[in-house]
């Protein structure tokens, strides 16, 4: 008679359902910004990058995950940007560091059930100069595909000058793209 070898089952731990945090909530109320933690922050509303498995924009009430906006650990700098709706709730933005010197801003359509990305490669003004920073900023909707919006740079040279720029952007349907339809330069924050 043989013997028989049985080999242990693994045994796997209950995940942990960790924390969840909505917000950002569409003027519509029917979209919002869901924040997945891996446990629960010591303060709610200053989340360690760390601990966050995802970012993503669901739907309400049902909570379904639409798109991910983030995944693990937030932007560069750690934080969970602010999204901006649009007044029909059909475009987002929102500001994303891609480094410690360059911030840009991420927009997303309504499509369906859903929302996508949508092409932002362009979305800055043209800054003359050395430029060593970057930060594009979204500031409100104007209306529906029409996104004003604040780029500030800082120029190599280390004689402190700086630029700040305010500027519309609307999406342009043929292209699948953003035209810049106006800008000005505004003095700089100090």
């Amino acid at each position: 008679m043989g013997l028989l070898l049985v080999s242990p089952q693994p045994i796997f731990a209950e995940e942990s359902p960790g924390f969840e945090k909505i917000r950002d909530i569409s003027p519509d109320g029917k979209f919002a910004v869901r924040i997945l933690d891996s446990s629960e922050p010591q303060d709610a509303d200053n989340t360690d990058s760390n601990l966050i498995n995802a970012v993503e924009l669901v739907s309400l009430p049902s909570k379904v995950a639409l798109t991910k906006l983030i995944e693990n650990g937030g932007d560069y700098d750690g934080g969970v940007p602010k999204v901006i709706w649009s007044p029909d709730s059909k475009w987002l933005a929102f500001a994303l560091s891609d480094g410690p010197r360059v911030t840009y801003t991420h927009v997303y359509r309504r499509s369906g059930d859903g929302f996508v990305p949508v092409e932002t490669d362009g979305l800055q003004v043209d800054a003359k100069g050395d430029v060593r920073n970057e930060y594009v900023d979204p500031i409100q909707w104007t209306k529906p595909a029409v996104l004003l919006l604040e780029q500030f740079d800082i120029f190599r040279g280390g004689n402190g000058e700086d630029a700040t720029y305010r500027f519309t952007a609307r999406f342009d349907e043929k292209t699948g793209k953003f035209k810049i339809i106006s800008k000005k330069k505004v003095p700089s924050k100090e």
